[in-house]
């Protein structure tokens, strides 16, 4: 099975192509370049493995939550591959793709506490909880967006805190600030370690079926609905 992964969620865009057990990336940190940048990343581990798109089995990417420019352009450029070669995609979570990103390139081998969190910009983020027992991650909650000072009743210590949420520390509680890593962004091939056990149960699906998630918006409209059913 070949399976291509995509993130632009973040001001990290990158790429990468698993082709049994063997792995091929491509990242680069982009500000606003992701719609020049995404697509000859693409060409380029494609040519790598000396493949074509048709030949890729399945496209996995990072839907949300994340920068609103980014998701989109991500998601526009998923949509055109997938339509171009009828593929089956799998949309994940770019915070879990965050956590496994950290477990990875912090070498995290030990029971942890883990909070990836990103700037979601109106002095607000974006974060979960996950659990890591060395072996398998967990989630605690569902992705979130809310004022830093939100986790100060869920924080466990000790805790790794991850991600450009980190913008805002002198908005956490101090205790917390001993395991931060505000240069850590998802990346693509860490996709892969939630996308292989989905695909395996066979839960992808076509890309009309799936969307991006821009969870303020989900959560403003459940504030609206709210509102009008007291009405």
């Amino acid at each position: 099975m070949n399976i291509l992964a995509v993130d632009t969620t973040t001001s990290s865009c990158s790429a990468a192509l698993l082709m049994g057990g063997e792995l091929i990336t491509q990242c680069q940190i982009a500000e606003r370049d992701h719609t020049q940048l995404i697509l000859p990343m693409v060409d380029t581990l494609l040519g790598k493995g000396g493949l074509k798109l048709s030949q890729i089995s399945v496209i996995a990417f990072t839907s949300g939550p994340g920068s609103f420019t980014g998701i989109r352009v991500g998601f526009g450029i998923v949509q055109g591959l997938a339509f171009g070669a009828d593929l089956p995609v799998l949309p994940v979570s770019t915070l879990e793709t965050l956590a496994y990103t950290a477990i990875r390139k912090l070498k995290i081998q030990t029971d942890a506490h883990i909070i990836p969190m990103l700037d979601a910009r109106m002095h607000e983020i974006y974060w979960a909880q996950f659990n890591y027992n060395s072996t398998n991650l967990t989630r605690v909650n569902a992705d979130c967006v809310s004022p830093p000072e939100a986790l100060n009743t869920v924080l466990k210590y000790p805790s790794v805190i991850i991600g450009d949420g980190l913008n805002y520390s002198d908005r956490l509680p101090e205790a917390s600030l001993d395991s931060c890593h505000d240069g850590l962004l998802p990346e693509a091939q860490d996709i892969f370690k939630i996308a292989c056990p989905l695909i395996e149960k066979g839960e992808v699906i076509d890309i009309q079926e799936a969307s991006p998630v821009y969870l303020r918006n989900q959560i403003t409209w459940k504030k609206h609905k709210k509102l009008r059913q007291v009405k």
